[in-house]
């Protein structure tokens, strides 16, 4: 009885571990808009003249996460929406 108990718990855990760590084909919308706000902010902080430490702080953050789209960085071909198909497929990084 605790060898079946056992093997079922192994599999169990396995199984769940396995889907646990599977990519998605697609990046989610919200996760997008919540990254273009980011970005909005740091360009409008970017262009503050009367803060110019923070200006500057917000030009680096500004270059290192928003001159290249998200969904293009991290090897994405298109955003799909809730249970949305994906059209292109996921490109593996250089």
């Amino acid at each position: 009885m605790k060898k079946i108990i056992l093997l079922v718990s192994t599999t169990l855990v396995l199984g769940l571990s396995g889907c646990a760590n599977k990519q998605k084909p697609c990046e989610d919308i919200l996760e997008v808009k919540r990254q273009e706000q980011q970005c909005n902010e740091w360009r409008k902080t970017m262009n503050n003249k009367q803060y110019p430490q923070q200006a500057i702080t917000a030009k680096k953050r500004y270059e290192e996460a928003c001159v290249n789209l998200r969904y293009y960085r991290d090897g994405y071909d298109t955003i799909c929406k809730g249970n949305d198909k994906a059209i292109g497929e996921k490109k593996d990084r250089p």
